[in-house]
């Protein structure tokens, strides 16, 4: 199973985080409501990425000393060229000691199972489709967590906007025209802090214009398979139909496009359970699935987040709260 933890609220001292159902209960286990988490894999992507890293050294090592070759002889591009190549090769050789050290780390302290459990479910109502009175899917799952463990590293209701687009370029494409102000920040550490639920009706609503002049609303997602991607909302409520073991049902979702032609999925399986946010700090939905080719969606859908909280988390846990702060360590 993969999927990813969308968001975290509190309920006094304690901590929660949550994540679509089907994430934590495949469709054989059934439907029934629950009330009370691949190390290996982990540990051997480590090691591939430090293999990766290692060949393309080599490869730089080589560039390195044809550049140094025609720099001593006076070419000056070749002069530029060595700097940059050297740098780039200096950055990787430190990463690959950044990962030997999580490597060792992770194999000294989480080998045991008992310390990767970071939590347990304690509320997983059955997915249904055409809830009332808007027909959203509930998809949801509440795990309780091991603050102990979460706490040292824990950055509260984020997204890491990660390495993936350049910050220059994803400024640009959450607001590509320059006629048109910009709300988006991108943040110093890249860690995007949420601070309030856009309201559904808002959904439908663009409020900004793409190159053509096409009313847009552009979206942010980080997921356990595509990491960090933009895209966005299609500006009208999605009617879809769901087939799976638990049976077929109809619903209404947020329904999310790729940025543009060339941008690639805006999801793919294992991205289920992410948080959809906005560029204004805004939670949007919570995704729960798509449509397109097996390996990506054309189209990803997400449960709208003021109906999530208010209609569904909130009467279960009313204590709640969204945004709170994060004591110092």
């Amino acid at each position: 199973m993969q999927g990813t933890l969308g968001f975290y609220f509190k309920v006094g001292d304690a901590l929660y985080g949550v994540t679509a159902r089907h994430v934590l209960f495949p469709a054989e286990q059934g439907n029934a409501p629950y009330t009370y988490v691949a190390f290996d894999d982990f540990l051997a992507s480590i090691q591939a990425n430090i293999g990766i890293l290692n060949n393309t050294i080599t490869v730089l090592e080589k560039c390195v000393v044809s550049y140094r070759k025609k720099a001593e002889a006076g070419n000056q591009q070749a002069a530029r060229d060595l700097a940059m190549t050297e740098a780039d090769m200096n950055t990787k050789k430190e990463t690959i000691e950044e990962l030997r050290k999580l490597f060792a780390k992770m194999k000294k302290d989480w080998s045991e199972v008992n310390n990767r459990v970071i939590g347990h479910v304690v509320w997983a109502p059955p997915i249904t489709g055409l809830n009332p009175p808007h027909g959203y899917t509930r998809d949801v799952c509440v795990i309780k967590l091991d603050k102990k463990k979460l706490l040292p590293n824990f950055k509260g209701n984020v997204i890491d906007l990660g390495p993936e687009i350049e910050p220059g370029k994803f400024m640009s494409l959450m607001y590509p025209r320059r006629d048109a102000p910009s709300k988006f920040d991108y943040p110093e550490d890249r860690l995007f802090k949420l601070e309030a639920i856009l309201p559904a009706a808002k959904i439908k609503e663009s409020n900004n214009q793409d190159l053509k002049g096409d009313p847009v609303r552009s979206v942010i997602k980080r997921g356990h398979t595509t990491f960090t991607t933009i895209g966005r909302l299609n500006g009208f409520e999605s009617h879809e139909r769901r087939y799976s073991l638990l049976g077929k049902f109809d619903s209404v979702e947020a329904a999310v496009y790729p940025y543009d032609n060339n941008s690639g999925p805006f999801s793919r399986g294992g991205d289920s359970g992410a948080l959809i946010a906005g560029p204004e700090a805004e939670f949007i939905a919570l995704l729960t699935g798509g449509t397109g080719p097996t390996d990506s969606s054309d189209i990803t859908y997400g449960t709208p987040m003021e109906w999530l909280w208010n209609q569904v988390i909130k009467p279960q846990f009313p204590d709640a709260v969204l945004c709170f702060d994060i004591p110092e360590n």
